[in-house]
């Protein structure tokens, strides 16, 4: 029988830092519109949906890079959707300078790509098949992600994009499955302090009645919805609803644990600047990519949104 009792002679400093720190540990996600609603929590789950090209690997990709810059975090990047591992680096490096990779002025240059190595190799560890004609399931990858160590240390975050490209063995019902799978990765999270992030493409988004324009999808239209919502921490959709600007939504529908934020919704206070391949929000006129929005906020230089909060973090 796999059960026993939780020994609180083991967990007692465990638990006491979880009361110090209001909760498990849990980082500024960069950006100050999200404060009050939303951090990166280390032993956390972050599934991203949204309609194509709304800007779903992009937002996620931004999220973790700010870790890396500012907390050291490493991360496994399982991304088919993206594409080839020379795409997957040429995103990376595109957000690492914020400059264009090649054909305009300005461009990143030979040099800077040598320059750039250390960091981007560090940090983003681009995983693959070793055996192209074998296939990955979601448990390979989070096992992985748990069990990797090398001379820079662990990887905190595994991040999927998406959810279709890997193997799934569905022997009878998919609700089944995908309650034992997404079970299994929260357990999973929580025991090694891992962050499991995941693109999930919805099924086919109804249009709106009224409005006559597509529905934002949520966890319930993915397939097997009901297990994503019943099994998901944080659940976000990303939407561009208007392509004559850069401006995003985010609509955070589920937050679990309520230590980290509650779900809300975000209008139009994010937007993504193409020629940098970054986030970046406008505070009181100014401009700010991730973390200069809290950084000016402690230095006096504006209050931010951080007013709009009952308790900013």
């Amino acid at each position: 029988m796999n059960i026993k009792i939780v020994d609180y002679n083991q967990k007692r400093k465990d638990f006491e830092a979880f009361h110090k720190y209001g909760g498990a540990a849990m980082n500024y996600a960069g950006f100050e519109c999200l404060n009050g609603i939303f951090q990166f929590a280390l032993d956390g789950i972050t599934d991203i949906t949204g309609t194509p090209g709304s800007g779903k690997s992009e937002f996620g990709l931004e999220i973790l890079f700010y870790q890396s810059e500012k907390f050291g975090l490493r991360h496994l990047i399982y991304a088919p959707d993206i594409g080839s591992y020379n795409e997957i680096r040429r995103k990376l490096i595109v957000k690492y300078y914020r400059r264009s990779f090649r054909g305009y002025e300005n461009s990143i240059n030979d040099l800077e790509l040598i320059n750039c190595s250390a960091f981007i190799d560090t940090y983003f560890l681009v995983a693959t098949k070793e055996d192209p004609k074998l296939p990955i399931t979601p448990i390979d990858l989070w096992n992985f992600t748990c069990s990797y160590e090398d001379k820079n240390g662990i990887i905190s975050t595994c991040f999927i994009d998406s959810w279709k490209n890997l193997y799934h063995e569905i022997n009878g019902r998919e609700d089944q499955y995908l309650d034992y799978v997404l079970s299994y990765r929260n357990e999973l999270a929580e025991l090694n302090q891992r962050h499991f992030m995941t693109i999930a493409h919805p099924k086919n988004v109804e249009f709106d009645k009224d409005t006559k324009k597509r529905r934002v999808p949520d966890a319930n239209d993915i397939s097997g919805g009901a297990s994503w919502f019943r099994n998901g921490k944080v659940i976000l959709s990303v939407d561009w609803p208007n392509k004559a600007t850069n401006e995003v939504d985010l609509i955070f529908s589920k937050i679990k644990p309520d230590t980290i934020g509650r779900a809300n919704v975000i209008y139009q206070k994010l937007e993504f600047d193409w020629k940098k391949s970054r986030y970046r929000e406008i505070i009181e006129g100014r401009i700010c990519y991730a973390g200069d929005g809290k950084e000016n906020r402690l230095n006096g230089d504006f209050i931010g949104f951080a007013s709009e909060v009952e308790q900013p973090f």
